[in-house]
């Protein structure tokens, strides 16, 4: 099957047509998009996404809506979708960033400290997308030591939870942010 991305446009005119259909329900709405969503339309620090992770309530009307709309734009109905709600906690909801405010829909993200501590612990690293969207996460927040990492991660996650793996994207990551810094300075002489 081809592959499918989603760009901010897009995914904001969809956003748009979960909201019409809401009105047309007489619903109200809201969704916390975090991963790839988040990276596009937070931090513009891509043009795209697979698809919108995201936690959505009500969750079952909001399914048949993007079913609907997957069916109308000829796009996987997996285009907006809960797989990551193992990785969201209450923090999640606690703390977020208002994005936008349609008459029947809330839009948030899921703060910066918490989507890196989630590709964190996802630590997928056969995924060049996630360790991009790590080191970018890592200069935004200004993380240049494994310790600041790993109070990030545990701010949100239990330490027991962090995986051998996630220590080594750390370092790998902040290898890379440091290699980059060196490159940068040694261009500007």
């Amino acid at each position: 099957m081809e592959q499918f991305y989603l760009g901010k446009e897009e995914i904001l005119e969809n956003f748009e047509l979960i909201n019409e259909e809401l009105k047309l329900l007489d619903t109200h709405g809201e969704i916390l998009i975090t991963g790839g969503a988040s990276m596009c339309l937070v931090f513009s620090a891509r043009s795209s996404t697979k698809d919108i992770d995201a936690v959505y309530e009500p969750k079952t009307i909001i399914n048949d809506i993007v079913a609907k709309i997957a069916l109308q734009k000829g796009m996987p109905k997996s285009w907006l979708n809960d797989s990551v709600k193992g990785f969201m906690t209450a923090k999640a909801h606690e703390k977020k960033m208002f994005l936008k405010n349609y008459s029947n829909l809330k839009l948030y993200s899921v703060l910066p400290e918490y989507l890196l501590a989630m590709k964190l612990m996802s630590s997928r690293t056969e995924s060049e997308t996630d360790i991009k969207d790590i080191i970018f996460l890592m200069k935004y927040l200004e993380i240049d030591t494994g310790e600041k990492a790993k109070q990030v991660i545990e701010a949100v996650f239990k330490a027991e939870h962090i995986l051998p793996k996630t220590r080594y994207v750390i370092e790998e990551c902040l290898e890379k942010i440091l290699k980059e810094k060196k490159n940068n300075a040694s261009q500007t002489k």
